[in-house]
């Protein structure tokens, strides 16, 4: 069935752009590029037969506002990399008007979506052909465009704001398209709770079903001791190599988990690592303390080498926390409660991972598992004066002491205490 014809957002029909002078139309030579994560968009949209149907229907629109025409949105070739795009525009004034398109590409599955925003001028009463371009990292069965079209306004000092748009559609281009990749780049195995993706140049694409009996095994461990299940398919994709992942993902390191996405370089990262992330979410998104720390001491305590790629491989959590100690490496707990991410440079995460992990294990060692559910679920992830004076509180409350106030009791149960 092809694609409902684009309408208008009812509550946004008559807005009207801003008059500029051309002394005030220089910005217009860029484009505004932004890697997004966010949920699909709301725009509601009729399922279409193929992404032919739906190059059709973008060929069809006819968009009408008070002072401008819209037609003939030529999507191009849609293929994987970049593509043209083009929109004719009539001006229906004696005013030149600003006229912004933004393109934002979502492949579908664990891949990157790509957001693009391009101002335009449109002279009086004339006809303007706009030429601007999307990128589809990778094309699959999934993969959309969402196209809106908004008024710019310049502010002084030239600051531009994007006034809600007046048109926002969504095309599957995705759809029997022969020049999706997906299949020809990955294996597939489905288990109970993963669509598992093996890169065909990765060792896991040969050792799909071994893979998935591990991960059913990991998740039900991690399930259990969290008390959440995760209500749809978890996402897991492998990667042979650092160079492959991080062109699909724009992210560096083994292991990446982000919603019910899970993305790893094959061999490098432990099944419990990652998939503690995307279980925990359920419970909530504390800070880096206990995010990555429950991660690492999860890994632990199923056995697996939690800190074989973070610095301290055979090492136990508290035994690198007493090593790093030994060696004059500390991060107080006053300040490591603070931290929002662990694993950039500035976290020091050789350091960092470990400490999270110990704490976490002494936490739950001594005042247990239900309480550090209620602080995980509790504490917020954001560094703000007022969120951080909150998080202590909430910490107080959970456990009558704050972090700092538990270290010495903490250290005390290192290694090197007993010694």
């Amino acid at each position: 069935m092809a694609a409902d014809r684009c309408q208008l957002e009812p509550t946004l029909t008559r807005q009207e752009p801003k008059m500029f002078s051309p002394s005030r139309i220089l910005f217009i030579s860029f484009a505004l590029v932004a890697f997004a994560t966010s949920p699909r968009n709301s725009f509601p949209q009729s399922p279409s037969t193929d992404y032919r149907s739906e190059l059709a229907a973008a060929r069809a629109e006819l968009i009408e506002a008070d002072s401008l025409t819209i037609k003939t949105l030529d999507l191009g070739e849609v293929r994987p990399g970049i593509n043209h795009f083009s929109a004719v525009v009539v001006n229906k004034t004696a005013n030149i008007l600003m006229l912004a398109v933004d393109l934002r590409t979502e492949p579908g599955l664990w891949f990157l979506n790509v957001q693009r925003t391009f101002p335009f001028v449109i002279w009086p009463h004339g006809e303007t052909t706009l030429d601007a371009s999307y990128e589809f990292v990778r094309l699959t069965d999934e993969s959309t465009l969402r196209v809106r079209f908004f008024f710019p306004e310049v502010k002084a000092g030239g600051a531009t704001d994007f006034l809600p748009p007046f048109f926002g559609k969504t095309y599957h281009l995705g759809k029997q398209n022969p020049a999706a990749d997906v299949t020809n780049l990955f294996a597939r195995h489905d288990t109970r709770h993963f669509q598992i993706y093996g890169a065909r140049t990765s060792p896991a694409a040969q050792n799909m079903e071994a893979i998935g009996n591990e991960r059913e095994a990991a998740y039900e461990k991690i399930s259990k001791l969290l008390g959440v299940e995760y209500p749809g398919p978890i996402i897991l994709a492998l990667y042979s190599d650092a160079e492959s992942k991080r062109h699909d993902t724009h992210h560096i390191g083994d292991g990446l988990a982000r919603g019910n996405y899970m993305v790893e370089i094959y061999g490098k990262v432990d099944p419990y690592h990652e998939l503690t992330h995307v279980l925990a979410g359920r419970l909530g998104d504390p800070p880096a303390m206990f995010n990555e720390g429950l991660a690492v001491y999860v890994s632990e305590s199923m056995g697996a080498d939690a800190l074989k790629q973070l610095g301290s491989p055979g090492l136990k959590l508290d035994d690198a926390v007493a090593a790093h100690r030994k060696q004059g490496q500390f991060i107080a707990l006053d300040e490591l409660s603070t931290f929002t991410d662990i694993g950039p440079d500035s976290s020091r995460p050789t350091i960092s991972y470990p400490e999270a992990g110990s704490f976490v294990k002494f936490l739950i060692s001594n005042y247990g598992l239900e309480k550090f559910r209620q602080a995980y679920r509790s504490l917020e992830n954001d560094d703000s004066a007022d969120t951080l004076r909150k998080n202590r509180e909430t910490f107080q409350t959970i456990y009558g002491k704050l972090p700092a106030d538990m270290e010495q009791a903490w250290l005390a149960t290192l290694p090197s205490a007993n010694r």
